[in-house]
């Protein structure tokens, strides 16, 4: 089914797939994560949908933010209009498979760490680069990413903006399926199945359990995330850091 030339969805026997569809970088914005957000809802209420693959078309996941038309520079209240649709994500019952084939970086970040799993390959990347911006990272990966790989590896990756490829984020957790590029799709369903054939009322339950706390958690944190975004979002660092993206160049920071 066509959301809309960005976004597609089907259902399978028991498995849905999402598809996004901005190539070659699938940058997001907050109509893109509102429309991810629906598309789970209605998959909430069908009850043959027991799992649900995330990808995208083209060389990225989602590289991020586009800061040479973002509203984000324009001082858009980002709560309001992104992270709040972000939250909905976090609300879906039902376990979620992201295909990382390229990079997901920045919020592309987040958008991958709202997944249950992560299938990637040698080829892809993973940066969350906000620092490199002058900026803080939002999309809850202030939670999201330490759950994940560990307090000390997520003050890493955020402190340092490393970019790392698929073997080193399978290796630090990040990751939990690393294969060829061409068998991404092929695992994921394999994962899926595996998913699939157990009852589903009970996957939902134990996923609800372990991820006891992490919505609440979510909710209170992207408020703060914002507000540092806000704050930051105005000072000469961050319009250096934006520049220097769209320009490709070492970025000259003066701590203003």
């Amino acid at each position: 089914m066509t959301i809309n030339n960005e976004l597609t969805y089907s259902v399978g026997k028991h498995t849905a797939y999402i598809k996004i569809n901005r190539p070659p970088n699938n940058y997001f914005d907050a109509a893109l994560i509102e429309s991810i957000a629906d598309i789970l809802d209605d998959l909430d209420k069908e009850t043959m949908c027991r799992s649900i693959i995330l990808y995208s078309e083209g060389k990225n996941f989602c590289a991020g933010a586009d800061f040479s038309k973002s509203n984000f520079i324009k001082g858009q209240n980002i709560y309001e209009n992104l992270y709040k649709q972000a939250l909905r994500i976090f609300k879906f019952s039902k376990p979620i498979i992201a295909i990382i084939q390229g990079a997901a970086i920045g919020g592309g970040l987040g958008l991958a760490l709202s997944a249950d799993f992560r299938i990637t390959c040698k080829e892809a990347r993973f940066s969350a680069n906000f620092g490199k911006l002058g900026f803080h990272q939002g999309f809850g990966i202030s939670v999201t990413l330490p759950r994940i790989i560990g307090n000390q590896n997520a003050k890493l990756l955020l402190l340092t903006s490393r970019r790392i490829n698929g073997e080193e984020a399978y290796k630090i957790g990040l990751a939990d399926v690393i294969t060829d590029k061409n068998l991404l799709m092929e695992r994921a369903e394999e994962l899926a199945n595996e998913i699939n054939t157990s009852g589903p009322l009970g996957i939902q339950a134990i996923r609800n359990t372990l991820n006891d706390g992490l919505v609440e958690e979510i909710s209170k944190v992207v408020i703060k995330e914002a507000n540092e975004q806000n704050r930051l979002r105005n000072t000469e660092d961050f319009k250096e850091g934006i520049d220097a993206s769209i320009k490709r160049r070492e970025a000259k920071f003066i701590g203003k």
